[in-house]
């Protein structure tokens, strides 16, 4: 059956005095109407006035959403959301078949026969508001944007199994989000009040299942260890600031954007990082992070050049609003109370190449010619990173000219079998390189022999070589947390702290 607003179900349901027949008063703002005893749960109330509504959002949308869907990859909707009654259910249905005609190009903000479709994507998943009326898009993505770290926070994984396995939690989640098209309250911490379902956990692959031979370490944990929800099973409405897992887990994260000439000099450099923080811990307890004690900020009057060498240098930073900036200046430490869910403590930005020995992978491509018509690109690849390190997941990948009439692509002899993959597709003319394990300061290369007609020049017709990759353990930035001390409330607390590094591609290209 269909189910009424979040304003009208019985978990929400306040006892207030009824106004006088008759009369104009008018309820505060932000207050739930009042469901008449023997009302239903799945008949609908009858609509607020329009006066109401921008008191139900603080931010001023005065526009809502008609409709909320979370598309799976195959386009099916796992939940869907009519908030107001103007469109069909199956109105997903024109996304989708946009999406697949246009693939990546499709924008994620678009308008087909006078219907507003906003929409993000997250993990496969498709976060899909839909309306008829004119919605602030920045608005609506940003909502989307949140409300899928909301329900990854209560999740603890966003996928398609989560979803359908924790549907019942999702539509209380999306009620809460909500209301009769209207944002509410998209806060981790306060919908915890509100949400009375408890999350099933997902089955995650463990560490000894794929690698039998692997010995855990007690200074170690998987990757995975993070992706549980903040709600502690067997608790009360408290939640996870009581559960048995008494534990925080910190991430650096470098997405690094490179474009290298053919000859291997560099035209632009930048990293976009963050540090992202996910607390299990018991209580509210106080959290300082200290980072590099010679960290350097442009932004806040240190020049670009007067830094001393070796010292960490960002050029633009910003803070979580729970982030206490007392000691930062004298002694590089953040204090904060993690809220509940993952958040993102800082973000920074290093727009310039400082040192050669940020860059961490290194192209050379080279053009030899076989003969008139065939002709060999050559693509060379070094990992410039310590060699006790390596990266996991490289990709590289580029496109041929469409005048090219065969090609042939070819690994070096010593590459060792399942190691290494080099493909080429017809239907898109691209050469794909993976790599599944690169060492640091390893240099591989890959051959690539091309038919060409005559006169065709294959410099100018080549796009450019683009890079995917992931260096566990390393930072480009060279941002460290130097110790993280969590004020204890007496001795027998024990919290365990987990911190990991990770580096990243955002685009990382070189030009032929």
């Amino acid at each position: 059956p269909q189910r009424s607003p979040s304003y009208g179900t019985s978990a929400h349901r306040e006892q207030r005095a009824p106004a006088a027949p008759g009369s104009n008063a008018r309820p505060p703002p932000g207050a739930r109407l009042r469901v008449p005893p023997g009302t239903a749960s799945s008949t609908f109330l009858p609509s607020p006035p329009r006066w109401a509504h921008p008191a139900l959002c603080p931010g001023g949308m005065t526009c809502p959403v008609s409709q909320l869907f979370i598309l799976a990859p195959n386009g099916h909707a796992i939940v869907y959301k009519d908030y107001r009654g103007e469109l069909p259910k199956d109105t997903s249905e024109t996304f989708f078949h946009e999406l697949v005609e246009k693939g990546t190009s499709c924008p994620p903000v678009f308008t087909s026969e006078g219907v507003s479709y906003m929409s993000v994507k997250q993990s496969g998943l498709h976060f899909l508001c839909t309306s008829v009326d004119n919605a602030c898009p920045s608005l609506v993505l940003s909502l989307l944007t949140q409300l899928t770290k909301v329900v990854k926070d209560y999740l603890g994984v966003l996928n398609e199994e989560a979803l359908r396995k924790n549907f019942t939690l999702v539509y209380e989640i999306v009620d809460e989000v909500l209301d009769y098209g209207y944002p509410q309250n998209a806060a981790t911490t306060d919908l915890q009040a509100f949400l009375f379902n408890k999350p099933v956990s997902v089955e995650q692959p463990s560490v000894t299942s794929v690698l039998p031979s692997f010995k855990p370490n007690p200074k170690t944990m998987a990757s995975t260890a993070a992706a549980k929800s903040v709600v502690a099973a067997g608790q009360g409405l408290a939640g996870w600031r009581a559960g048995s897992g008494n534990e925080i887990f910190i991430d650096l994260v470098d997405r690094v954007s490179v474009l290298l000439t053919a000859e291997g000099q560099v035209r632009t450099f930048s990293v976009d990082g963050c540090i992202q923080m996910k607390s299990f811990l018991k209580g509210s307890p106080q959290v300082h992070l200290a980072l590099n004690e010679d960290l350097v900020i442009a932004a806040q009057g240190g020049a670009r050049g007067s830094a001393a060498y070796g010292s960490v240098q960002l050029d633009d930073v910003n803070f979580h609003e729970c982030v206490v900036l007392d000691r930062f200046e004298a002694e590089k430490t953040l204090s904060l109370t993690p809220p509940s869910g993952e958040f993102v403590v800082m973000n920074f930005r290093i727009g310039t190449l400082r040192s050669e020995r940020q860059l961490p992978f290194r192209v050379w491509p080279t053009v030899h010619t076989v003969h008139e018509n065939k002709k060999e690109l050559q693509v060379t690849v070094k990992a410039d990173f310590p060699d006790k390190l390596h990266a996991v997941n490289v990709r590289v990948s580029f496109v041929v000219p469409k005048s090219v009439q065969s090609t042939t692509v070819n690994l070096p002899p010593g590459a060792a079998k399942g190691s290494q993959v080099a493909t080429y597709s017809e239907n898109t003319r691209a050469v794909e390189w993976t790599v599944k394990k690169w060492p640091g300061g390893a240099a591989l290369s890959l051959s690539t022999k091309m038919v060409l007609p005559t006169g065709c020049d294959l410099k100018k017709e080549m796009g450019p070589i683009s890079m995917a990759f992931e260096i566990p353990c390393y930072n480009v930035s060279q941002l460290a947390v130097r110790h993280l001390h969590i004020v204890e409330r007496d001795k027998s607390y024990k919290p365990h702290r987990w911190v990991r590094c990770l580096t990243h591609a955002s685009s990382y290209c070189c030009r032929i």
